[in-house]
């Protein structure tokens, strides 16, 4: 399938996660299989201060395209002025958030609150369209919450994405003000691509396994799924999903000594941008997700969350990830 001019080996991608999906998830999830990435959420205004965006974390590397930059803002103008340099950086792709349910960002009117404003939200994908000649992609969520307001914006939001040219439209099958919340409605996805067939659309929510991402993708009838938390600790998930596509046996589950390497190798590329125990304290976010793979899931999380520095992070690895 194709996003805009971008050709895509699979319909399933790595969501933009805020304070994961920097470049060492990245790189794993396409070293497994993920045909685009989407980094983690970047605010609009850090493209318009040439010292800060020098900074390289802030820059696609070159052995991850296609990559998206996912940005987050309140103004129409200043969004599209970010596009553009986010796009002269070298990303493939933008993606405007609309649909980030932190309170900061609603507080700052940004984000989810501005599914309350569909007006400034068309204004924001038709000045981001001209800034860029790059694939435009939005997210959003299934409303601000279930009032028959929130209802009417959400179905005026979608036909802007669809009118105004977006290239993707990314629903997640929850309420802003559900954060996460309950369970995702996928029934208002599917809806979406019946109401705008010519309108490419990805789901998300709720997606833990290979299974469930052909499940929604086939019951539905849209056009990809979005892999967020289901992919934190768990790049093997694209693997899986690339083996159903091409018509392979999926993967049994890793063996400890692939999950081990491949743990070290996520911890190094952590270590390159954070030294030390913040290498460490910035790892122990994905440990949950790792251990679910390890037999005994519990103790090995517990061992690992207790690591402080990256030597005993290293030993404690080497001890439970054995053969």
């Amino acid at each position: 399938m194709k996003i805009g001019d971008v050709e895509l080996t699979m319909p399933f991608v790595q969501a933009a996660l805020a304070g994961y999906t920097d470049y060492p998830m990245r790189k794993l999830a396409r070293r497994f299989g993920c045909p685009l990435t989407l980094t983690g959420v970047m605010l609009d205004r850090i493209a318009l201060h040439p010292k800060a965006i020098r900074q390289p974390k802030f820059h696609p590397h070159d052995d991850e395209h296609p990559v998206a930059a996912q940005i987050l803002g309140d103004d129409p103008q200043t969004l599209a002025a970010a596009a553009a340099v986010f796009e002269r950086l070298g990303y493939d792709m933008i993606d405007l958030n609309f649909a980030c349910p932190v309170l900061k960002v609603l507080r700052r009117q940004r984000g989810g609150f501005l599914m309350q404003k569909p007006a400034l939200v068309r204004q924001a994908i038709r000045q981001t369209r001209d800034a860029v000649s790059c694939p435009v992609l939005m997210k959003i969520r299934i409303g601000f919450d279930r009032s028959e307001a929130a209802e009417d914006d959400f179905w005026a939001i979608c036909a802007a994405a669809a009118e105004e040219g977006v290239d993707m439209l990314a629903v997640h099958g929850r309420t802003v003000d559900q954060k996460y919340r309950g369970k995702a409605d996928w029934t208002r996805i599917a809806e979406v691509k019946r109401r705008f067939p010519n309108l490419t659309v990805f789901g998300s929510g709720d997606i833990f396994s290979a299974d469930t991402a052909f499940e929604r993708l086939t019951e539905t009838g849209i056009d990809g799924i979005l892999i967020a938390r289901g992919a934190i600790g768990n790049p093997w998930i694209f693997s899986e999903l690339l083996a159903r596509r091409q018509g392979r046996p999926t993967p049994v589950g890793p063996p400890l000594a692939e999950q081990r390497r491949v743990m070290l190798e996520h911890f190094e590329l952590i270590r390159q941008s954070r030294p030390g125990a913040r290498a460490v304290s910035f790892f122990r976010k994905f440990v949950p997700g790792y251990a679910k793979r390890h037999p005994e899931r519990k103790a090995v999380m517990l061992a690992l969350l207790a690591a402080r520095s990256p030597e005993e992070l290293f030993a404690a690895i080497q001890a439970h990830y054995k053969g």
